[in-house]
């Protein structure tokens, strides 16, 4: 089977007032949720850079960019009909919900502009 793992990273920096964070989605075949569960952790945890030797920054501070967990685990609706099982062009892989207060911060979001959303799911 087939799933999207949504992995949160964020930036940590000395002097934080805010945290700038990452979804990261990857691509997990997996035989069940707890395997594909367990892979998509071993992912994030090798992704993360402890900028040991202080190569990583984020506005002009020294930064380390770490896994803070799997939000969501997602398995791949496919129809076996037409897909026989396979990935293909089209197929859902993940989706996301959200809820913002106005048309124009609708339109915003669809044009990838900054508006405040309320991320539910």
């Amino acid at each position: 089977m087939w799933y999207c793992a949504h992995g949160i990273f964020y930036f940590k920096v000395e002097h934080q007032e805010t945290y700038l964070v990452q979804e990261n989605v990857y691509l997990i075949d997996a035989g069940n949720e707890k395997d594909a569960l367990q892979q998509a952790e071993a992912i994030c945890r090798g992704n993360e850079d402890l900028s040991e030797d202080g190569h990583l920054e984020l506005n002009g501070e020294k930064a380390q960019y770490l896994f803070a967990g799997i939000r969501k685990l997602i398995e791949i609706e496919h129809d076996p009909e037409t897909a026989r099982g396979h990935l293909r062009s089209g197929v859902e892989v993940t989706y996301s919900e959200l809820e913002v207060d106005t048309m124009e911060e609708v339109r915003g979001l669809a044009k990838g502009a900054f508006v405040n959303v309320l991320y539910r799911e």
